[in-house]
């Protein structure tokens, strides 16, 4: 007398049931293309022009190096921690948000920036409510290349 293995009638069912889940997610996902902006990003601030404040703008530069300037002052040298970098934001735009709460932020991050540096910028500026912008390179904006 030969006796049946319950073994293999249970994997067959659970295998077409993974099957069919399978047809159905692939029959039932839509493939859409992804729409990018092309950004150009500006490069190497070390040399240019410094701005603290542009209306109700408060301009904050991050070098190549990740050093974060505002105004020409140096906030955090490239050596910082992201924690310190936060710390120092925090501050800084916590006494701005008390002077001028409509100031909104605009970050000039160079285009060989590692991004959490900018990142700690916007954490910073998002806790406090303010409005973020980034700073591009004008031909971005015109759809033209440099």
């Amino acid at each position: 007398m030969r006796l049946r293995n319950p073994f293999t009638e249970a994997t067959t069912s659970l295998i077409d049931l993974a099957f069919i889940l399978i047809l159905f997610l692939s029959i039932t996902l839509i493939f859409t293309p992804e729409t990018t902006i092309p950004l150009i990003l500006p490069n190497d601030y070390t040399g240019g022009e410094k701005v603290i404040e542009v209306g109700d703008e408060l301009m904050i530069q991050i070098d190549r190096g990740g050093a974060v300037y505002v105004g020409g002052e140096l906030l955090a040298p490239a050596e910082a921690s992201d924690s310190v970098l936060y710390a120092l934001c925090d501050k800084l735009l916590a006494d701005l948000k008390a002077q001028k709460p409509e100031t909104r932020i605009l970050i000039r991050a160079d285009s060989g920036v590692v991004w959490d540096r900018p990142i700690q910028v916007m954490e910073a500026s998002g806790r406090h409510g303010l409005g973020l912008g980034i700073a591009l390179n004008p031909h971005n904006i015109a759809g033209q290349t440099p």
